[in-house]
């Protein structure tokens, strides 16, 4: 088996750019390029087959920069993506997200807005689940969901809205996230392939305007939701939005909580919901504190 690191060096001299007599006589320098860049591949997949794979990321991208020079974006596009899927794997997240948006950045500029969305998407995850940052996942989901909505790919769309309106609320942008739900909510209606999720959607917004001290809009949500979705009148979740409601204007948190037990015994509570519960039972907590 060749020696990557022999394989870099012929490649770093492969990839010179001709200059004086060679550039004034000779040809296109692009095919120097690409088999600098193909001598990198190979010293990249090498290292994949040793299981380094950080190493292997690094010389996927040196063989990115080489296809960049020689003209050839297309071939970067996806070398940037083996890249990408080698540092992810590694746990090098950071290099992970700079491979991918070079990847993004070239798939957009040449017109490929539902692969670059796909990937997007990705882009997303990789800063909320590896990287712990909201702030740039959101960016990316909503930039996700717009190209989506482009291409008509609206159960794609929808899936990157409920992202960004989930990951709101886990921020305390309460009411951002609830016009995000109500967004669904709109793109939901007559939609037979999405109308089972109308009344999740109805809870989470219900539940970010309580969140919100906003019991008034709380108890609208659940009377749209009445009136709009025959599924969700009489489910269980529109029978906790509206226990909730009542608890939250008694001020009564342990109210609160046996509606929610009685509710998790047939409908476990997910991650996000026992959240956002969490804080509105700290905000009726607030609001006995204020009236001593």
């Amino acid at each position: 088996m060749s020696d990557p690191v022999e394989l870099l060096k012929r490649a770093e001299k492969k990839g010179v750019p001709s200059s004086g007599f060679m550039k004034f006589f000779g040809n296109s320098d692009s095919y120097k390029f690409e088999e600098a860049s193909d001598l990198c591949i190979q010293a990249a997949n090498i290292y994949k087959l040793r299981k380094e794979l950080k190493l292997a990321g690094d010389s996927f991208l040196q063989a990115a920069s080489y296809q960049i020079k020689a003209g050839n974006e297309d071939d970067a596009s996806n070398i940037y993506i083996d890249a990408y899927k080698c540092f992810k794997s590694a746990g090098q997240s950071n290099d992970g997200v700079t491979a991918l948006n070079s990847a993004i950045d070239l798939f957009t500029k040449r017109g490929q807005f539902r692969r670059g969305a796909n990937f997007k998407f990705e882009l997303g995850e990789m800063y909320e689940l590896d990287l712990n940052d909201h702030k740039n996942a959101i960016d990316a989901f909503e930039v996700a969901a717009d190209w989506y909505s482009q291409d008509q790919a609206i159960a794609l769309a929808n899936k990157c809205w409920i992202r960004c309106a989930d990951l709101k609320a886990l921020d305390n942008s309460f009411i951002e996230a609830g016009s995000i739900y109500s967004k669904l909510i709109q793109n939901s209606l007559g939609n037979r392939l999405s109308q089972w999720s109308l009344k999740e959607y109805y809870l989470k917004k219900g539940l970010c305007e309580l969140a919100a001290s906003d019991s008034v809009a709380a108890s609208r949500t659940l009377q749209e939701g009445q009136n709009e979705d025959p599924n969700f009148a009489d489910s269980r979740e529109a029978t906790l939005l509206s226990n909730l409601i009542e608890a939250y204007n008694e001020n009564d948190t342990e109210k609160l909580s046996q509606v929610v037990f009685e509710y998790d015994k047939f409908n476990k509570l997910d991650k996000w919901k026992t959240t956002i519960l969490l804080k509105i039972k700290e905000s009726i907590s607030e609001a006995e504190d204020d009236l001593l």
